[in-house]
């Protein structure tokens, strides 16, 4: 194993948990390690529903800044620049667009750092059409 988890709980909530573990003959460590990779399993994106995350916080972007027709042509050709060359100079300018339009950053924007694929998904709903699911 590489690292430990300490958790704290009430003593009598351990000592009912290390019964149940013994009497159905299993170990408290093994239960609580399947526990955390599966609540971890259930809750991670792939990498497509990340991508198509980003996807729609871009289009969501384009919206507030008054439409497609708002978006700077030259802007965008920065951000694809970037996109190819600097990742954290992308991200940096997509975090100062929503600050300077006074608009509240999506936590999926914290992925953008994921590389040239997911910075293209949000450039591409910065610039493209409503997604066919709903926005």
């Amino acid at each position: 194993m590489d690292s430990s988890l300490h958790i704290r709980l009430p003593k009598e909530l351990k000592e009912s948990f290390q019964q149940a573990a013994k009497d159905n003959h299993k170990d408290t460590s093994t239960l609580v390690r399947d526990w955390i990779a599966d609540y971890v399993a259930e809750h991670r994106k792939t990498d497509e529903e990340t991508a198509a995350d980003l996807y729609v916080a871009g289009f969501r972007l384009q919206q507030e800044l008054g439409g497609r027709e708002q978006i700077d042509k030259d802007f965008v050709k920065q951000l694809q620049e970037f996109s190819l060359t600097d990742q954290k100079q992308f991200t940096h300018r997509i975090l100062s667009m929503y600050l300077e339009h006074d608009l509240t950053v999506p936590a999926i924007v914290q992925k953008l750092h994921g590389g040239f694929a997911y910075s293209q998904m949000f450039l591409l709903g910065l610039i493209g059409e409503k997604p066919k699911d709903s926005v």
